[in-house]
């Protein structure tokens, strides 16, 4: 499964790198490392850990893209619990009570 999380992590990775240029050409820089919240403490970790190891050589090439971008300070993964994190909002059906409080959270009537 660390295969399929990583590619949610370098598409989150790719798309952050992207409005990071759009923005500069429109003359909004950002500065760096953009921080992308997640709630997969167990893959934050494994970013983190520049080691490899017998469940990490078998990961193909394009995954260290990953573990390139937060080396080099582009990007950094900070942990948000489950249950705080408004993307679900534009991802999962939610109850309304959720509904509502993510929706308070971005000032969205």
């Amino acid at each position: 499964m660390v295969e399929a999380e990583y590619m949610a992590f370098s598409w989150a990775i790719t798309q952050a790198l992207w409005i990071s240029k759009y923005l500069h050409e429109i003359g909004l820089p950002l500065f760096r490392p953009i921080t992308i919240y997640a709630d997969n403490k167990r893959l934050i970790m494994h970013c983190l850990n520049n080691k490899n190891h017998r469940q990490t050589k078998h990961i193909d090439i394009r995954h260290h893209f990953v573990k390139d971008q937060i080396k080099f300070r582009k990007v950094n993964f900070e942990y948000i619990p489950t249950a705080n994190n408004i993307a679900d909002l534009f991802t999962e059906p939610l109850a309304c009570d959720k509904v509502l409080s993510f929706t308070s959270q971005l000032n969205l009537p």
